[in-house]
């Protein structure tokens, strides 16, 4: 068995669907149990939304009960573009797994996100002067994966091509210029590394495993009730809304007063009340964020999560989907906490990192993930 630790919830998809791209049965988890009938399998965590201490304790608690289990090896799945506690993170799991130094493949050069000399570029542009800087990343933060990985590490940190003579301890950063960089960097793993990074370098992993294995993919059969629900700021995803609409699907906003009035949850009640009306009637909804009144707000990220999660128990009790299709790892976290989904099944990949999956807490529903910045496909996004 392969075992995988991902800092969210849209990365833990997103390699089970490269799970079951490549042939291996994959089992999704949001904690270490003893019983497992699996070739793959994910731990999904909350650790990018966490505080250092908090995400190294969970961090090692994690990597130990995996290691109980003896897996072929342990992959740390990390931001692709290296946001959250990357290098606390490796710190705590290198310490508990005993080996003696990491590689880290984040690139994924089919979309455009390469390493070069030890600079990390989307569309050619450095990352720090394209529009995925957000405040994500510490103030002062360059374009150099060294200063990413955090400055705590950057002392034991190594930018490295393939070719260079590889540090026998440390933080090994790949270049990652071209997609065949990915399969290079997966033939130099050894007992003594611990592999991390991206989807595309744990795909190039198990395309190295199994190269022969591929399981047919069953055509999809999405159901008649759907719930959307896009909780990312990014503002490419906030225009395909937008555009959604336009075209006449129903999209439903949270309310911009939502932190202004002192009845919360009376707010919440009737918003579910709306929405509930909407899939009885349209069958399908987009929930969405537009514009809020938050100013003097602490914490709004969380809060927004929060809701979302109150939100959608509410409309789970009241009406019957068959599909929930969920944008951003830390919306979808919230989202399953509150209704108390523990085990997840990946059965399709839709398109890179859009991943449908079976849940064990119920036969009713499909649920699919998205991380923020990535696209629908146009097999689901239908209005």
């Amino acid at each position: 068995m392969i075992a995988v630790i991902s800092d969210d919830f849209t990365g833990a998809a997103e390699i089970g669907g490269i799970g079951i791209r490549n042939g291996f049965s994959v089992t999704i988890d949001t904690s270490v149990n003893l019983n497992y009938n699996c070739e793959v399998l994910v731990i999904a965590t909350n650790t990018r939304s966490l505080s250092k201490i908090e995400a190294q304790k969970q961090i090692k608690q994690i990597t130990k009960e995996l290691l109980a289990l003896k897996p072929d090896f342990i992959y740390k799945k990390t931001d692709s573009l290296l946001r959250g506690k990357v290098g606390d993170e490796l710190k705590a799991q290198l310490e508990v797994s005993g080996k003696e130094k990491v590689l880290l493949v984040p690139a994924n050069p089919l979309l455009q996100r390469t390493i070069v000399d030890g600079v990390y570029y989307i569309n050619k542009i450095p990352l720090m002067e394209s529009n995925f800087f957000d405040d994500d990343f510490a103030k002062g933060t360059t374009s150099s994966v060294l200063d990413l990985i955090g400055s705590d590490y950057k002392d034991q940190s190594f930018s490295i091509s393939l070719g260079q003579e590889m540090p026998c301890e440390g933080f090994i950063i790949g270049n990652t210029p071209t997609n065949e960089d990915l399969m290079g960097w997966a033939n130099l793993i050894d007992e003594t590394t611990l592999p991390a990074g991206g989807a595309s370098f744990f795909n190039a992993i198990l395309t190295k495993i199994k190269s022969e294995r591929k399981k047919a993919v069953s055509s999809l059969a999405f159901g008649k009730k759907a719930l959307y629900l896009c909780g990312s700021n990014y503002q490419p995803s906030r225009a395909v809304v937008k555009r959604a609409k336009e075209n006449g699907a129903c999209v439903s906003y949270m309310p911009r007063t939502i932190f202004c009035d002192n009845d919360y949850e009376g707010i919440i009640q009737k918003w579910s009340n709306e929405i509930i009306k909407i899939i009885q009637k349209k069958d399908k909804v987009v929930i969405a964020i537009d514009e809020l009144e938050c100013k003097g707000v602490e914490d709004v990220s969380n809060k927004i999560n929060d809701i979302f999660g109150v939100l959608i128990k509410k409309i789970l009790e009241k009406v019957t989907l068959e599909e929930l299709l969920i944008e951003g790892g830390a919306t979808a976290y919230s989202i399953i906490e509150h209704l108390g989904y523990k085990k997840f099944y990946p059965e399709q990949e839709l398109s890179q990192g859009v991943i449908r999956m079976e849940i064990e807490q119920t036969n009713k529903m499909h649920l699919t993930l998205k991380p923020g910045s990535y696209q629908w496909t146009e097999s689901v996004w239908k209005f």
